[in-house]
């Protein structure tokens, strides 16, 4: 039996690099607080010359760099609320600099959730026939969006993009079960669209990312063991049966509730966030690569991902690696 599975995965990260101690010089905030709230150390941030695209291309060339051949992909899958243009779409653009001709190329909008939302569809696509190939490109310059007055906000977020590669194998191992929800919430807000367009004033709070923290959390926590439990429900399987998860990177308090709810010790828990904060769409691909360069996720292994974002949405998917 044919599945779909991620043939291989890169990242990109800018080289600047805030540490908490940038952000006490400049908000009413520690080391020991921000670390303690959420469990972040270090962030990247892009130049501000350097576009979301341009972070994506060469998180694909890093994906290259693997030994990874692009010229048979048949689609381009962009997840990201950060793009550099309303249209064209990022994708196309990606498709153009790659001069990969004969494919489609389109942009998805599902926050933090967008690299499940991307993998789910691209199963869907390579499942159903439509597809052989589906390059995913996560890229993501939050920074950009940071209310810097905002202590709640403006620690959280990093810049980083990372590129997989979705085809097929007839192992039995690969993509085994997908889960997909949302909700429309206000909770979490990036205003820029038609209802409250950019102005000259681009520094103006109303412009910036506004995240309603505490309900969030909360929710965060909920829907991710929700979600978790319909994707093992549809494939048979059992918490005990899954060796790796790698969730969202929002926050450690986050990911520690959803492990000790769910059963699984933190060991089998991927923890990037430490070192890139939280990067939206890019996160779940950046704690992925780090698992597998760092091989803590071995040939035939049941590992699951999980994601929950702004808007909300949320999703899974199980895989055997």
């Amino acid at each position: 039996m044919k599945r779909a599975y991620i043939k291989n995965i890169a990242y990109y990260v800018p080289e600047r690099i805030l540490d908490n101690k940038y952000f006490e010089s400049i908000l009413d905030t520690n080391n020991e607080w921000i670390i303690t709230r959420t469990g972040i150390e270090t962030r990247h941030m892009a130049r501000a010359d350097e576009t979301i695209f341009e972070m994506g291309f060469n998180a694909v060339k890093n994906l290259e760099k693997k030994g990874v051949d692009l010229n048979k992909v048949d689609a381009i899958l962009v997840p990201t609320v950060t793009k550099d243009y309303i249209f064209p779409s990022m994708a196309g653009q990606l498709q153009n600099a790659l001069g990969l001709k004969h494919c489609f190329a389109l942009d998805l909008s599902a926050a933090c959730s967008g690299y499940i939302y991307s993998l789910n569809t691209a199963v869907a696509l390579i499942e159903s026939g439509q597809c052989k190939n589906v390059l995913i490109v996560s890229s993501e310059k939050l920074t950009k969006d940071i209310n810097w007055k905002d202590r709640g906000t403006a620690i959280l977020f990093g810049d980083a993009a990372t590129a997989s590669l979705i085809t097929t194998r007839d192992d039995g191992r690969g993509i085994l079960g997908m889960h997909m929800q949302s909700e429309p919430d206000m909770s979490i807000v990036l205003n820029g669209g038609s209802v409250c367009p950019i102005r000259e004033d681009v520094d103006a709070p109303e412009f910036k990312i506004y995240m309603a923290g505490s309900e969030t959390f909360k929710r965060a926590v909920t829907e991710f063991s929700n979600s978790i439990d319909k994707v093992l429900e549809s494939t048979g399987k059992q918490l005990s049966d899954v060796s790796f998860f790698v969730p969202h990177q929002a926050n450690l308090r986050i990911m520690q509730a959803v492990a000790k709810r769910i059963g699984l010790p933190m060991e089998k828990v991927s923890v990037v966030l430490n070192k890139f904060g939280n990067c939206s769409s890019a996160s779940i691909g950046l704690a992925l690569t780090d698992a597998l360069e760092n091989n803590k996720i071995k040939d035939n292994d049941l590992v699951l991902l999980t994601g929950f974002g702004g808007g909300f949405t949320w999703g899974s998917t199980l895989m055997i690696w």
